[in-house]
């Protein structure tokens, strides 16, 4: 772990890569991460080595065999704590996934603008498919939680940006959600 905290930020950029790519390579999963690290890098100018690798690695403790443990050993504690901060349980239920936007809520200003990425990727990937199956019912379980989220977020571009995506996507509602 010293070796990590001794890289330049774009080797420890390069590091959590080549991690994510084989953790999720042997999961049999695909993942979003290089999507969530480009609009951090690119639109919303984040340089903060720690947010850019937790942004990388930030499925990795959900979808894929790695540690909480693990990450702390192979890049550092805050790493480690912030790619917890935005993960949700493996294979969440209902009730989990209310009590996990609930948390979100009271997250660190960091782990913050890794959820504003996330959502920002997520939303994109997700109207891209309605615009393609505008017929396919769509229910609006994600957009009421991601607001909810954003309330607990200092006004910003990004929050703008998130809440302007979900506008989009309340296009395709066809259900409405409630709690």
């Amino acid at each position: 772990m010293e070796e990590i905290k001794n890289m330049e930020s774009a080797e420890k950029i390069e590091h959590a890569k080549e991690f994510a790519i084989r953790k999720f390579k042997e999961a049999g999963a695909d993942n979003h991460w290089p999507d969530v690290l480009a609009v951090l890098q690119n639109e919303f100018y984040v340089e903060d080595p720690d947010i850019l690798v937790s942004a990388i690695l930030h499925d990795t403790l959900e979808d894929t065999e790695t540690t909480y443990e693990e990450l702390e050993q192979t890049f550092s504690k805050e790493v480690a704590d912030l790619v917890q901060e935005v993960s949700h349980p493996k294979n969440y239920n209902k009730i989990q996934q209310v009590e996990y936007y609930e948390h979100l809520n009271h997250t660190s200003p960091k782990a913050k603008i890794i959820k504003l990425a996330d959502f920002t990727a997520n939303l994109r990937g997700i109207t891209k498919i309605r615009q393609s199956e505008p017929e396919k019912p769509y229910h609006d379980q994600y957009i009421v939680l991601i607001r909810k989220f954003l309330e607990s977020c200092p006004e910003s571009p990004e929050k703008d940006l998130v809440y302007e995506l979900t506008k989009e996507l309340e296009k395709y509602v066809t259900n409405k959600y409630s709690f």
